[in-house]
């Protein structure tokens, strides 16, 4: 892992001289007028701060909506006897989870889950 991060900073630092001698080497021998520009590099860069923490936040929101989502799970056992629960998305975990109302459930192997659909 440590030589990930050291192979990754070796290239950043190779690339960072490379475009330095190449800045050096292209500057023209008389002044230019530059035109100013009407937005400011500050502008675009809180810009682009602002638009990644939204879309940050959205996908933070609608990861947790999704996983805050009840669900209801039919469990029927071996011998043929069905039981309903009612238990978020994100505590349902393989064969094993833990209702609404704070119950841990773990499953057998022959015990059958099925997760129904939402109704409305």
């Amino acid at each position: 892992m440590l030589t990930k991060i050291l192979f990754t900073l070796v290239v950043i630092i190779i690339v960072a001289l490379v475009f330095r001698v190449k800045t050096e080497k292209n500057k023209p021998a008389k002044p230019s007028v530059e035109t100013p520009s009407k937005i400011s590099a500050a502008f675009v860069a809180y810009t682009l701060l602002g638009l990644i923490a939204a879309i940050s936040a959205l996908v933070f929101v609608l990861h947790w909506q999704d996983q805050h989502e009840i669900i209801s799970i039919q469990v029927t056992s071996s011998q043929g006897s069905t039981l309903d629960y009612q238990a978020y998305k994100k505590d349902l975990d393989g064969r094993q989870f833990k209702t609404v109302q704070g119950l841990s459930v773990d499953l057998a192997d022959s015990d059958r889950i099925e997760i129904l659909p939402e109704k409305n």
